[in-house]
């Protein structure tokens, strides 16, 4: 079902806030929407009791998710029971996705199934979401399938094996990276070098461009803490790198773009 405009897609409205939290978020992301119908009060309060009862039995709760007559509360309060159902029974919470309409709430909805079941082969049915369904599964799982102390040249033949049970190809460089984010962001400081140990040339190249994405996660963490050395001091133990060049340029580029402003 297309949405006309007083019924559009609103975000997770704090599915595990208090009642009345998700009362008053559901009211104002309806407000803030433009929902000016007459009963849109209802609407969110319907919505908050239905969150309320899935809380307390999914199962049951579900029921009254369905019987929402706002599209956009209706999917998302599904969304919420099939999350939480998907933990004993994957094949209920997939049925309670299906009785949604066709489109991205649906889809969403089978994504949280997939999520909360931890079964990536689930996200086959979450259409649109799909491709994000499987490297949010994978990234999940990543601290078993590459545990420490393994490094960049030491798990690639592994994890290529099991990649396809997560619909992912080898060759496909997003898992790759990551990976690469997963086991350089172990160890400090940042060693770009460390990618050297990988011999397939795709890869390997993939191992760098991460290296170079995690530092800048990093100094946008610090440009939020304020923690960044303006004074230029040294930096401080997450932000330490061996030298390299590009990552040189990396920093000296945010230092006069935003670090430091």
């Amino acid at each position: 079902m297309r949405r006309g405009p007083l019924e559009p897609r609103l975000p997770p409205l704090a599915r595990a806030a208090s009642p009345p939290a998700t009362l008053a978020l559901a009211t104002l992301a309806l407000a803030g929407a433009g929902c000016a119908r007459p009963d849109a009060a209802q609407a969110a309060r319907s919505y908050a009791e239905a969150l309320a009862a899935v809380a307390e039995d999914p199962a049951a709760g579900a029921g009254r998710c369905l019987a929402l007559s706002w599209p956009a509360l209706r999917e998302d309060c599904a969304a919420a029971a099939a999350e939480r159902l998907a933990r004993a029974d994957a094949e209920e919470a997939a049925a309670l996705c299906d009785a949604l309409d066709p489109g991205p709430g649906r889809d969403e909805c089978h994504f949280v199934v997939a999520e909360g079941s931890k079964d990536a082969r689930r996200c086959d049915r979450a259409g649109t979401f799909a491709d994000d369904c499987r490297l949010h599964r994978l990234s999940a799982d990543l601290a078993a399938l590459v545990p420490a102390p393994q490094g960049p040249g030491d798990f690639e033949a592994a994890l290529a094996q099991v990649l396809p049970a997560y619909g992912l190809l080898p060759d496909d460089p997003r898992p790759w990276s990551a990976a690469y984010r997963h086991v350089l962001d172990r160890s400090l400081p940042l060693d770009r070098g460390r990618c050297g140990a990988v011999t397939e040339p795709a890869r390997a190249e993939a191992c760098r461009h991460t290296a170079v994405a995690l530092l800048h996660d990093r100094l946008n963490a610090a440009r939020s803490s304020r923690t960044f050395p303006c004074d230029g001091g040294p930096l401080p133990p997450l932000l330490e790198y061996v030298p390299d060049p590009e990552l040189d340029a990396a920093v000296a580029a945010r230092r006069e773009r935003d670090l430091c402003r």
